[in-house]
């Protein structure tokens, strides 16, 4: 039952995001189409930040929803460390492709948001579920 659960944390993290995190950048962006470059990317700041934003908030559930598949102890924090690793090389090679359509800093912040967001988002799990329900 538990490399079950190592197996959906590898494909959670990437479902979530790809479920979550990539119709909404869309939506944004098409907002804005007078800022968006050839490559589907941008440059405006106000954007960049912006895509940062939900990056983190979507990395931030998908290790929250890893640490729920995972169950709990050491064999959760294995599960959001290769969901991790999953993400940051699945994020490796994406950014490579769009590396031309988003300022250098942001590919650098994201790959930050991956290693930082995902298990953020487990611990905050593993503390509201510590907390006891008030009645």
């Amino acid at each position: 039952m538990k490399w079950l659960r190592l197996l959906a944390s590898l494909v959670t993290a990437p479902l979530v995001y790809g479920l979550l995190c990539l119709p909404l950048l869309g939506w944004w962006l098409s907002n804005f189409p007078q800022y968006i470059n050839d490559l589907g990317g941008t440059f405006e700041p106000f954007l960049v930040i912006s895509i940062e934003i939900c990056q983190a908030l979507v990395l931030c559930l998908s290790g929250a929803i890893v640490a729920l598949v995972a169950g709990e102890g050491r064999w959760q924090r294995l599960c959001l460390i290769a969901a991790t690793l999953d993400m940051l090389a699945i994020g490796v090679v994406v950014q490579r492709q769009f590396w031309d359509a988003l300022p250098v800093w942001h590919h650098w912040v994201f790959f930050l948001l991956i290693v930082t967001a995902i298990p953020a988002g487990g611990w905050l799990l593993q503390r509201i579920r510590s907390k006891p329900i008030a009645a």
